[in-house]
């Protein structure tokens, strides 16, 4: 069986790749840029690397999960973000409380500043909440 990803009014679409393409393009370091719906499937994208669009996706929906449940046994009640540190790079996944709710999720070189990246993802995020 063959999943299908949902269908979003072309609005939607369109106002993602434009947050991405005008506030995370400029972020030095960046290697991907997505966003998801919250079962993983792939809204927009902004890609300078190689990496698989749809598993990253879909990985980035299961990583929230497992962030949630983590936090709900610990009785922590918002999973306002989860960052994922290696030697070659940084992969950052949040929420996005929206009319359309989504995930955000950042692939960063190891070149990237972090705090930069937050706050790009801060700007990108309420450019989502603003698409009606």
């Amino acid at each position: 069986m063959k999943l299908h990803a949902p269908l979003f009014p072309v609005h939607v679409v369109m106002g993602a790749q434009r947050a991405l393409e005008q506030l995370a393009a400029p972020l030095a370091g960046l290697r991907t840029a997505l966003v998801v719906t919250p079962d993983g499937f792939k809204i927009a994208a902004l890609q300078h690397s190689e990496l698989n669009i749809a598993k990253l996706a879909a990985m980035s929906s299961s990583l929230v999960a497992m962030g949630r449940a983590v936090g709900g046994e610990l009785a922590f009640t918002d999973c306002r973000r989860l960052v994922f540190e290696a030697e070659q790079g940084v992969v950052v996944v949040q929420p996005v409380a929206a009319a359309f709710p989504s995930l955000l999720c950042f692939v960063l070189g190891p070149d990237a500043v972090l705090g930069r990246a937050l706050w790009t993802m801060g700007e990108v995020t309420q450019a989502l909440r603003n698409i009606r």
